[in-house]
C-alpha cells in the first residue's frame, strides 16, 4: 500500500510513472512547507521558485510515459494543494486564478506541451538504435497533437 493524500493506491504493479508522481509529490511538500515556515518569502518568490525548481521535478520524465486520466488528476491535484498552501485558501477558484496570474498551465496540457517537443527532437536523431523508434515517434506525436 502507498499513501497518497487521502486515498490510498493499492496495487501491487505501480507504473514507474506513478512512482515519479509520489515521489515528486513528497519533493514538492517538502519545498513548499520549508519555504512557508516562517514566512522567509513572498508568495510571489514562493511561486516562482515551484515554477522554476519543484514544477520541472513533478514533469521530469512523464513526457515518455502514457498517463491516464487518473495519473493527470494526482499531478493536477500536487499542483492545486501547492498553490492552496502558498495562499492559504480551500477555494478552487483561487487556486485556478493564481493558476492563471502566474501563467501555470494545467497539467495535462503541460505534459503534451513536453512531450511534443521530445518527439520532435528523438525524430530527427540521427543515431542508430533511435532510428528503430522514429515510426513510433511520429505516431505517438501525432496522437499527441489531436489529444490538446
Amino acid at each position: 500500500m502507498l499513501q497518497f493524500h487521502k486515498s490510498t493506491l493499492v496495487s501491487r504493479k505501480l507504473s514507474w510513472c506513478t512512482r515519479i508522481i509520489c515521489a515528486s509529490d513528497r519533493f514538492v511538500i517538502v519545498i513548499v512547507g520549508n519555504l512557508l515556515v516562517g514566512r522567509i518569502a513572498s508568495n510571489e518568490v514562493i511561486v516562482q521558485l515551484v515554477k522554476s525548481k519543484c514544477f520541472p521535478v513533478l514533469f521530469y520524465g512523464l513526457k515518455v510515459c502514457s498517463l491516464r486520466k487518473y495519473q493527470y488528476k494526482s499531478i493536477s491535484y500536487v499542483i492545486n494543494s501547492t498553490f492552496r498552501k502558498i495562499f492559504n485558501t480551500r477555494s478552487q477558484q483561487t487556486v485556478d486564478e493564481c493558476l492563471e496570474m502566474f501563467g501555470c498551465l494545467q497539467a495535462q496540457r503541460t505534459i503534451a506541451i513536453r512531450k511534443r517537443k521530445f518527439l520532435n527532437k528523438f525524430s530527427i536523431i540521427h543515431n542508430a538504435l533511435c532510428r528503430v523508434f522514429v515510426v513510433t515517434a511520429k505516431t505517438e506525436l501525432e496522437s499527441c497533437c489531436t489529444d490538446v
